[in-house]
């Protein structure tokens, strides 16, 4: 029998067989996953199957689970699953849909939060978007592109004026965990309200890897200021599957790139891609990709490359769009030389870095300027803010050298010292609160009196309420000129005339002695504490801490000797007069009420009688502006609440004991030693021996026995005075 069968016959019927073969039916190529598990799926049988495709699985339970190719093997295809992963196992039926990753695109997203895929999150409903855009396709060439000129106004003065960007631009923003980044790149979209509609920027905001509770309330805040109604959350959250993190922001430009395309302009925030990283090496390792730098795969460079090349600025041949990128990435302890932030600097036009001892330290935007950079410089600028802050940038590098050098001289001359109070001034009109761009054009005039030497004449403490003032001046009466400017949109020889004589009109205006100075009680909080412990050598950091309080300029040589000799007890200059200050208080038993407010009203109608000028309404209004900045409250026990006013030769305590306590805050509920003092700031020095004595002796182990169960305030006064003596023995 086998030796009738011959091989030339078995050929010709399998070749008859093939040519009836139809390969182009309508049946869809099935496989089988082999391997499943931690959101990713081996699966054999899809022979024909693109990079990129999305399949759909069928799960034993009937649910549909989506996922996308991101391995192409020998035997077999790696793919990643966007949901209900764990409804996959091994033997469930996989089908192409032949068709690849695509998001829906167009003005039906303005407003919307929707996840990677476009499905939306925020209840409103489905989005009836009929236009599709596909996730990943290549950036526009060299001949599409033109050069980024046209500038993207943030809204805040450190980076308009140094570091300003551009639209079509990719500026990075780095720095450390809780330094501002987030709040630059959200002051950003704000600042777009004030764009007219013509020249509007559609916002893109990805959240990858944060908690769904920061996302509500970034979306409640957009929706607070006005600007939701232009701007698309895309939201992939740690809660979701490492595959939705990494699609994120390949959705997000492919949303965002829809508006470029259309002749208009886009603004997509990465937020953040250190997370998108992190999510693609969870990827990675799973797929059993290689690792490699810090367990990072080796194409990660090419991940983030191909996604910020995508931002740019469109030829006029192609409508002369823009798409604009501020990728954020979060370092540790300030390591820009880690793999990722080194490999998105060298894809991006620039860096943003923010520091975290600046943050630290009350200058907020955080941004250390002589790392930070535009690569795309003035071109960015409108004429206006160029001829004004062409110079900022050294000016305040060479300040802050120079007041680095200067804490180890002790003689300085008129020059030096014009130097660092003009830095010391420009360095105050720099910062900027979060959630509070201000107009491009106002920002010039700030900036242009400030480094004009306009600002020289005024204490530091005064330069906030100067801007706030002459911005609401600028709104009433120089609306004129501020229109003249926006037209014209730089400075000629009238205009010049013209913001000279009305800074002189406004400057005869504003009566800086009538503010108060603004030191944040925070700071008196650790500096009592730190004054209370009796060493013999001061740090550097303390010596800062001091001149902030004191807002004294940065270099003053006589300060450390005068704390050195509070705390080691050998001050003879103020030896008796702190007794002097308590022998002739007003002490005061107040058990009327628990609440603040009330002791305050009490307690600024006996200081106003005191100081003779101040009237009780403004003490009031002095004391409780200042407990919104941070809580006088030391501890549970005792406060110091405190103002610093105008005048010289000032000084003033009111003692307030309350048996019931007073509420000061949540954190401290029973307050019933109260401590008000009123000084002017020629009083450092006893402003410093006060807060020293009294921190002694609200540690002392008898003050808080003693002080509740004295009799009457006489006993009150003696009990301070023989606490004082003794700690003194």
């Amino acid at each position: 029998m086998r030796d009738t069968i011959k091989p030339s016959e078995i050929l010709e019927i399998l070749r008859e067989k093939l040519e009836g073969f139809d390969a182009s039916g309508e049946e869809t190529e099935i496989g089988r996953v082999v391997k499943a598990g931690d959101g990713i799926a081996q699966v054999w049988g899809l022979d024909n199957i693109l990079s990129g495709e999305l399949v759909e699985v069928d799960t034993e339970e009937g649910t549909i689970v989506h996922g996308m190719v991101m391995n192409l093997e020998e035997e077999t295809v790696g793919i990643i699953l966007f949901s209900d992963y764990a409804m996959v196992r091994e033997g469930c039926t996989v089908r192409r849909t032949k068709k690849v990753a695509e998001v829906p695109v167009g003005e039906e997203l303005a407003g919307r939060v929707v996840d990677p895929l476009g499905n939306p999150l925020d209840g409103k409903g489905p989005i009836n978007s009929v236009l599709r855009n596909r996730v990943e396709i290549k950036g526009p060439g060299i001949i599409d592109r033109q050069n980024v000129t046209e500038p993207l106004q943030t809204g805040i003065k450190a980076i308009d004026a140094m570091i300003p960007i551009g639209r079509g631009q990719r500026e990075l923003i780095i720095g450390d965990r809780k330094t501002g980044k987030t709040t630059i790149a959200i002051d950003t979209i704000l600042n777009q309200k004030n764009n007219t509609p013509d020249n509007r920027v559609y916002c893109f905001y990805v959240a990858i890897g944060q908690k769904r509770s920061s996302v509500v309330q970034l979306v409640e805040t957009l929706r607070k200021h006005g600007v939701m109604e232009f701007t698309t959350i895309i939201a992939a959250t740690a809660s979701d599957p490492a595959s939705l993190q990494y699609l994120a922001p390949y959705s997000a430009t492919a949303m965002a790139e829809y508006y470029r395309d259309t002749g208009r302009h886009a603004l997509v925030v990465f937020d953040d891609l250190t997370k998108h990283s992190q999510a693609y090496r969870e990827l990675s390792l799973l797929m059993r990709r290689s690792p490699g730098r810090e367990a990072y795969p080796g194409d990660i460079f090419y991940l983030h490359s191909r996604l910020l090349e995508r931002a740019s600025k469109m030829s006029d041949e192609k409508g002369s769009g823009s798409l604009t990128a501020l990728p954020i990435v979060e370092t540790q302890e300030g390591d820009v030389s880690a793999y990722i932030p080194t490999n998105i600097i060298s894809i991006t036009d620039g860096q943003i870095f923010l520091e975290a001892n600046l943050f630290n330290s009350g200058l907020r935007p955080a941004i250390n300027v002589g790392i930070s950079v535009s690569r795309v410089g003035g071109d960015a600028q409108v004429k206006a803010m160029k001829q004004t802050a062409s110079s900022l940038r050294i000016d305040l590098a060479q300040f802050r050298e120079l007041a680095a050098f200067m804490q180890f001289s002790s003689d300085l001359d008129i020059s030096t010292k014009n130097q660092l109070s003009r830095g010391e001034r420009l360095t105050e009109i720099l910062k900027q609160p979060q959630y509070s761009p201000i107009e491009v054009y106002k920002q010039i005039l700030i900036l242009k009196a400030g480094i004009t030497g306009r600002l020289d004449k005024y204490p530091t403490e005064k330069l906030k309420v100067y801007q706030n003032e002459l911005f609401t001046y600028l709104d009433e009466k120089g609306a004129d000129f501020l229109d003249r400017l926006r037209a014209l949109k730089s400075f000629d020889a009238e205009l010049e005339k013209e913001f000279n004589s009305m800074l002189d009109s406004f400057e005869n205006t504003f009566r800086p002695e009538s503010i108060e100075t603004g030191i944040d009680a925070g700071y008196t909080v650790n500096l009592a504490m730190a004054l209370s412990q009796r060493r013999s050598s001061i740090n550097r950091d303390m010596l800062k801490l001091v001149e902030r309080i004191t807002a004294r300029e940065l270099a003053s040589p006589s300060l450390e000797t005068e704390i050195e000799q509070i705390i080691s007890g050998k001050d003879v200059v103020e030896k008796d007069r702190f007794e002097d200050l308590i022998e002739n208080a007003t002490i005061l038993d107040y058990d009327k009420t628990g609440q603040m407010k009330p002791l305050f009203k009490a307690a600024s109608k006996i200081m106003s009688k005191e100081s003779g000028e101040l009237t009780s309404s403004e003490i009031n209004l002095k004391l409780l502006e200042r407990e919104k900045s941070s809580s006088t409250a030391l501890s549970p026990f005792f406060a110091i609440p405190h103002i610093v006013v105008e005048g010289k030769n000032k000084f003033q305590i009111l003692i307030v004991r309350s048996k019931k306590g007073i509420e000061f805050s949540e954190n401290s509920k029973k307050v019933h030693a109260m401590f008000f003092l009123l000084g002017s700031l020629d009083q450092r020095h006893f402003h410093l021996v006060v807060l020293s004595s009294l921190a002694q002796i609200v540690q002392n182990p008898a003050f808080e026995k003693g002080w509740i169960s004295s009799s009457g305030t006489d006993s009150l006064r003696k009990l301070i005075l023989s606490i004082r003596k003794g700690n003194n023995e």
